[in-house]
């Protein structure tokens, strides 16, 4: 028999330990313009680039083959290597990312994009897709403008079939159809942390790979029978699976968020960080480091020191 749980117990620890600790929460600076627009370009240009990069932030790293790369002395992984590559385009050719040029944009020069030295992501033919979905799809719904977007979302996130909400919108678009709402999510939080969208509905926190083992290894959730042998195993588990785990860790986040009384922006940039910097994947974690060490299920129990759960097959997270 196959049990997925929520253990209100160790939110409630963990969620004491936030609020004590609250000056100690690692936050990601979304004016860093290394990564990301200044706060002085126009908003329909900072709009397009965080909906097109948001779109491919999937998967770039796969085992054995790290997103890693070098530029100007200073050196990326992941995300922080995707978005780089997208501040030295949007700086270089602002027009790269305006939905006529996403239209009809090929796979090699998504390659040459994002590649550099022997950094490579995989599913270039997929994020071709998905880019040259967004493109065409903003040329024949939005009159090429994602503004036209946010000013139709009639300030929510979910909306009614007569008023449609951010994420109703955003539907539309390949890249964003997830169920769990991972990438719309991530996209209204950065848009929601720089001012240029305001919703009235609560945000949920986005969950991504980081976060997933980070939830296994605290406890928040609890998984049981066959399919916590695939997580400890490292078994591909199956989509209807995937989702169902992410639909509770979700859900664990959410009430993380709300016994903590901390914005689900913030509680995801802690995690989000803590997962790249403290509690790894593929190397021992900082335990020393970490705010949870005291009430981490992982430490106490090498048994649920996992990682994610193991699901490659999608552009979702």
């Amino acid at each position: 028999m196959e049990v997925i749980g929520i253990d209100v117990r160790v939110i409630e620890r963990i969620a004491r330990i936030m609020d004590k600790l609250s000056n100690k929460l690692m936050e990601l600076d979304v004016y860093d313009k290394r990564f990301y627009p200044p706060s002085s370009d126009p908003a329909e240009n900072v709009l397009r680039y965080f909906l097109v990069m948001v779109a491919i932030d999937h998967r770039l790293s796969r085992p054995g083959k790290k997103y890693y790369a070098c530029i100007n002395n200073e050196c990326y992984s992941g995300a922080d290597l995707l978005y780089r590559l997208g501040m030295i385009k949007y700086e270089e050719e602002p027009e790269f990312f305006s939905p006529s040029r996403l239209s009809t944009l090929t796979v090699d020069e998504v390659k040459s994009w994002l590649s550099i030295g022997g950094a490579e992501p995989p599913d270039l033919l997929i994020r071709t897709y998905l880019l040259r979905d967004i493109g065409i799809k903003l040329l024949k719904l939005y009159n090429g403008r994602v503004t036209n977007i946010i000013k139709q979302s009639n300030e929510r996130l979910h909306g009614t079939i007569e008023k449609p909400g951010l994420f109703d919108h955003l539907r539309v678009f390949r890249a964003y159809e997830d169920p769990v709402e991972k990438k719309p999510i991530l996209l209204a939080k950065f848009l929601i942390a720089r001012q240029l969208f305001k919703p009235k509905d609560f945000l949920d926190v986005p969950v991504d790979n980081h976060l997933t083992r980070i939830a296994y290894r605290l406890g928040l959730v609890m998984v049981s029978g066959r399919l916590w042998d695939k997580i400890r195993g490292c078994v591909e588990v199956s989509r209807e699976e995937d989702i169902l785990l992410r639909m509770i860790i979700r859900r664990a986040y959410r009430m993380l968020a709300e016994k903590s009384r901390l914005d689900p922006g913030k509680i995801d940039d802690h995690f989000w960080l803590m997962g790249k910097k403290i509690c790894l994947r593929d190397e021992p974690p900082r335990c020393n480091e970490c705010l949870f060490k005291q009430v981490c299920l992982a430490r106490k129990n090498n048994n649920f020191m996992v990682s994610e759960h193991k699901y490659y097959n999608t552009w979702y997270y």
